[in-house]
């Protein structure tokens, strides 16, 4: 049988060796291999005195003294195992079964799951169909928030996003020329920021944090870009992005 220990058998310190009981140190091998003989001689020398019996049924096993019981006591207990972890599996979809409806004011029972390993949280596909229209209409039609910057209630594409007006306000800031001489003169605009690609064919002036998001017209927060990138990246953030290969 394959070994899951995750710590050495001999100096328990933790390895990443799969199916071995050492951690691979000479000594700690050495060690194991003595140990292993030495249960191999004491399992001979046991054998040898008497016959290793069931600790079940107390018949004899006819194999190695490690072995606790004979073949016909390990199927009974296999079998013993089916039929418990059988009846824990009944007990648990009856348990699914009973569990409340998922759907809009409904508490109806789900009753019995279509498959085994999937749980069943719709009593009816009425229910499910209109679960499924309620979070449509949540995505496409927000709840309204207020506003980051002024605190006006307005229904974003995201929820850290800030309302049309401030969006304006920051691109037209984002477009005076002072601001992108200034990235120009700090972060230049010969290579793309994230995928060092050349901007001889085009470049876009990007905001790092989208504006959407709440990101604002700074020097620290634009850049210039490929339009590879500035189509790719969207409004999502950084750690929301992957920057495409350069071909």
């Amino acid at each position: 049988m394959p070994s899951t220990r995750t710590t050495c058998s001999e100096c328990d310190r933790p390895h990443t060796r799969p199916n071995r009981a050492t951690c691979g140190a000479d000594l700690c091998a050495v060690s194991a291999r003595l140990q292993i003989a030495a249960r191999n001689a004491r399992e001979a020398a046991r054998a040898a005195v008497t016959t290793p019996s069931c600790d079940r049924c107390g018949n004899p096993t006819n194999k190695p003294a490690r072995y606790a019981h004979c073949a016909v006591c390990v199927e009974d207990i296999a079998r013993v195992r089916r039929e418990d972890a059988r009846r824990a599996a009944a007990i648990k979809a009856a348990e699914t079964a009973s569990a409340p409806c998922q759907g809009p004011a409904c508490s109806n029972p789900v009753g019995p799951p279509d498959r085994p390993s999937q749980p069943k949280l719709y009593c009816s596909a009425r229910c499910s169909n209109a679960a499924s229209h309620l979070r449509r209409r949540a995505r496409l039609r927000p709840v309204p928030i207020p506003c980051r910057r002024c605190g006006t209630s307005h229904a974003p594409k995201f929820r850290d996003g800030v309302c049309r007006k401030c969006q304006k306000v920051q691109r037209t800031t984002a477009r005076r020329k002072s601001l992108r001489d200034a990235v120009t003169a700090k972060h230049g605009a010969s290579h793309c920021w994230h995928c060092s690609t050349s901007l001889s064919g085009g470049a876009a002036f990007e905001h790092l944090v989208p504006i959407e998001r709440g990101g604002l017209s700074t020097v620290a927060n634009c850049r210039w870009i490929c339009s590879s990138c500035n189509k790719s990246k969207g409004s999502k953030l950084l750690d929301e992005w992957t920057p495409p290969v350069p071909r």
